[in-house]
């Protein structure tokens, strides 16, 4: 976990807050005569209201997770077209020159375990080394269509590497943001839970009930939290 990285402020799932959310707005205009006793009117209940939806807009992390699967899958895909267009170019300098220095120049290494990053590096040596014996190979069947093919796909193989690495990134962030969200929902929730328990303390148990959020959070009569301040 990063040093920075936030916490939730509630112990349960992101949708079981929504529905929490839903219904203390439900409860709310029920009890609005009450309410509007704290100077809590329509306005300040619809900040619940309205942090819910922006809450229930953000993506979800099975979404983001979703696009990373995509991207991995179509740089995988490109990694494959870039080892097969390798690897014939590889028979190619095995069957003309052998275990020799002008073969071992193009130092293919084992073409199937090599990391994305290498597989890149790789390309764009035998694309460079391909070229300046390209005289020697042609007969062979190396063109200089085929190295600019592999250069091509080198050059889309490095741009989905960046796009996987953007949609991990983008991950990270809009989790982070996900979490503030959800934590000023909560608090919002707090905030006008324990002004209804305060109404209803002591002459309306069943309304007062209405407002605990969270189950053993009244055994001493506590609330849910601390009430934030109302702006």
């Amino acid at each position: 976990m990063a040093l920075n990285e936030e916490k939730r402020n509630y112990n349960f799932g992101d949708d079981v807050l929504m529905q929490k959310a839903d219904k203390i707005v439900i409860t709310m205009q029920r009890d609005g005569d009450a309410f509007a006793s704290r100077n809590v009117d329509a306005t300040r209940r619809d900040e619940i209201a309205k942090t819910n939806q922006q809450f229930k807009d953000l993506p979800t992390d099975p979404e983001l997770l979703g696009l990373i699967t995509t991207a991995t899958e179509v740089k995988d895909a490109g990694a494959m077209n870039v080892r097969i267009k390798i690897s014939s170019v590889r028979n190619m300098a095995e069957t003309k020159y052998g275990n020799t220095g002008k073969y071992k120049i193009f130092n293919f290494g084992e073409l199937s375990d090599l990391p994305d990053e290498d597989l890149f590096r790789t390309a764009k040596r035998v694309v460079r080394v391909g070229r300046s014996v390209l005289s020697d190979l042609a007969s062979e069947g190396l063109t200089n269509d085929l190295l600019n093919e592999i250069a091509a796909l080198a050059t889309s193989l490095d741009d989905n590497i960046d796009k996987v690495a953007e949609a991990k990134e983008n991950r990270d962030i809009q989790k982070q943001v996900r979490v503030r969200m959800g934590n000023r929902l909560w608090d919002l929730m707090v905030k006008y839970a324990n002004i209804g328990k305060s109404i209803f303390e002591f002459n309306d148990e069943a309304r007062y009930n209405d407002y605990v959020l969270t189950e053993g959070s009244d055994s001493n009569k506590g609330g849910d939290a601390p009430t934030p301040p109302i702006a």
